[in-house]
């Protein structure tokens, strides 16, 4: 109600000052209340998932946002994900817009587990009862990650701490588990059976892993695991399907199918920065068509949110222009009309939270609940009473949820003796698993050509030091290899405050305030030098700090110190 009295288009100024007020004495009106009130779910015509990603565990993930986009902060602020109460607040807000359920991305690396802190928050938020979850396994890991006894292991935690939960998502009494790369599975599997002199088939991999977690699931007292296949491409190929149920799967769904608008469009865009959301209109009942209507493999309908990774990828995004939630819930209308037309029981919302990659609809100051509004409007039936309030936390007195501000170094040397990352994080898409042990910070290349660390450090002045020195190694996956990079490099970039890394409207420029040199792959510590006086870039008051220890995805990296001199 609150938000469409904001939200209505007019035309007369006294209507606009009418409505502000009516707005304000009804807000003015509710009680501030100790807790998020309860919430009070609508009943879909269509089961409604969407896809969650725990992705900002830090405030420096959201910096990013900030730094770039700050006109579509959340209506919870820049919030800690892990709080139970902004959780309480998310549950509420998606089950009364007829969403019942959140596929979460899971991470688990042979036993290292990160971004898991929505998870463990939502088990102790009060209204998890309402909303049911369940795992998307984000399994894009090193090559020999998966092996006979790490899906013991996994499986393991998943009967643990989440399969006999009553919160957790079943089909059927199974418990649902949603691979991202099932091929990478199935390649260590098959490695695994091949060094043991053993030769398995496409596809065996993954039935072997798949018969594993069964078993163990069943002698837990659990009738089997409904396995959900991530599948990425846009044909429809009744072989591949046909093959893939053989092999285990049960359903499929579908992930950043925005990027298959330019194929699909009438008009092909001659490049990815020529996607608008109304070539993803256009494109998406023809991928619906080819994949809802088989049953070899059910798939569950997408609707795509959107996409906009300035704030994540930079110098190379990708941006679907002319998002609008008019054009939303057009989409959304469209969507319900195919599910009647050909029997659809199952839709999936493509993502709501994906802030860093601007595939987000969760209440934010953009468009307040519009997008919310957009499903629920298409999708639910309206209560006699009618929708339930959109609320914000301001409305009852509650909130913001904001982490604190990033730790900034008032140093300019690191040595990681302290065992903290001390003001370090991971660059969303170029490193891994960032930890200290060992007096050294670790991580893995997860992406080539990005930049793996970053920091926002205490404005210090360029023209005090000559040069930056650091020691560390770098280590090949053994699988891997070089991955084809002859002649790798390490990269330090910075932003100072009259020329940033990023800002609003702005990418990141390669060309300009870089430095680096050629690094060894070797397993062991070396010292570094980049001389920045000769760097033309290299003056005025530095600000930020980007980090790239080589271009070689899967080498393991460990920084024993760094500093400038």
């Amino acid at each position: 109600m609150f938000e469409n009295l904001q939200s209505r288009p007019t035309s007369r100024r006294g209507s606009r000052l009418c409505k502000g007020m009516m707005l304000v004495a009804a807000v003015a009106a509710l009680p501030l209340l100790g807790y998020v009130p309860e919430p009070q779910p609508v009943k879909s015509a269509v089961e409604i998932t969407a896809l969650y990603y725990p992705g900002t565990e830090h405030r420096p993930e959201w910096d990013m946002v900030e730094q770039t986009r700050p006109e579509i902060k959340p209506l919870l602020g820049w919030y800690d994900e892990g709080n139970p109460e902004a959780i309480d607040w998310q549950i509420k807000w998606a089950v009364e817009h007829g969403i019942s359920s959140f596929c979460v991305d899971w991470y688990w690396n042979k036993g290292y587990r990160r971004l898991e802190h929505w998870v463990k928050g939502y088990y102790k938020a009060r209204y998890r009862k309402y909303l049911k979850w369940y795992m998307m396994y984000a399994n894009h890991n090193q090559p020999g990650a998966h092996s006979t006894e790490d899906q013991i292991a996994v499986t393991k935690y998943w009967i643990d701490n989440y399969f006999k939960t009553p919160e957790y998502y079943t089909i059927d009494g199974k418990p649902v588990v949603c691979y991202w790369a099932a091929g990478n599975l199935d390649r260590d599997f098959i490695a695994e059976a091949a060094a043991r002199g053993e030769t398995l088939g496409p596809g065996e991999g993954i039935r072997r892993a798949f018969s594993i977690s069964e078993k163990m699931a069943q002698e837990a007292g659990l009738p089997g695991i409904h396995w959900q296949l991530m599948w990425s491409d846009t044909a429809y190929d009744p072989v591949y399907a046909v093959a893939k149920r053989a092999i285990g799967f049960s359903s499929a769904i579908s992930y950043g199918l925005v990027h298959k608008a330019r194929l699909l469009a009438p008009v092909a865009a001659a490049n990815v920065q020529g996607l608008t959301y109304d070539m993803v209109m256009e494109a998406m009942p023809k991928l619906w068509q080819a994949k809802a209507v088989q049953r070899e493999l059910p798939w569950w309908l997408p609707i795509p949110t959107g996409w906009d990774d300035r704030p994540r990828s930079f110098s190379h995004s990708t941006v679907i222009r002319d998002r609008t939630p008019e054009k939303f819930a057009a989409i959304c209308r469209e969507a319900r009309a195919f599910c009647e037309s050909h029997g659809v029981k199952h839709a999936v919302i493509h993502p709501i939270n994906e802030w860093q990659e601007g595939s987000y609809i969760e209440p934010n100051e953009e468009f307040g609940f519009a997008m919310y509004d957009a499903i629920r409007d298409a999708f639910c039936e309206r209560p006699a009473a009618g929708w339930p309030k959109n609320l914000r936390p301001s409305d009852v007195g509650l909130g913001p949820y904001d982490y604190p501000p990033s730790l900034r170094s008032a140093v300019q040397s690191w040595n990681f003796d302290s065992g903290t990352m001390e003001g370090w994080y991971r660059q969303p898409y170029g490193g891994g698993e960032l930890e200290v042990k060992d007096g050294a910070l670790n991580f893995w290349i997860t992406r080539c050509r990005n930049y793996n660390i970053r920091q926002r450090v205490a404005p210090f002045d360029a023209s005090k030091y000559k040069a930056f020195r650091i020691r560390m190694k770098i280590a090949l996956n053994e699988t891997a290899g070089m991955g084809g990079v002859k002649t790798p490099e390490m990269r330090l970039k910075w932003g100072t405050k009259n020329q940033p890394i990023i800002g609003p409207g702005l990418v990141v420029d390669d060309r300009r305030s870089l430095a680096g040199c050629s690094v060894k792959v070797d397993g062991a510590f070396h010292e570094y030098v980049l001389d920045l006086s000769a760097n033309p870039d290299w003056k005025g008051c530095v600000e930020e700090l980007w980090f790239e220890a080589c271009q070689i995805k899967h080498a393991r990296v460990a920084i024993d110190w760094m500093r400038f001199e």
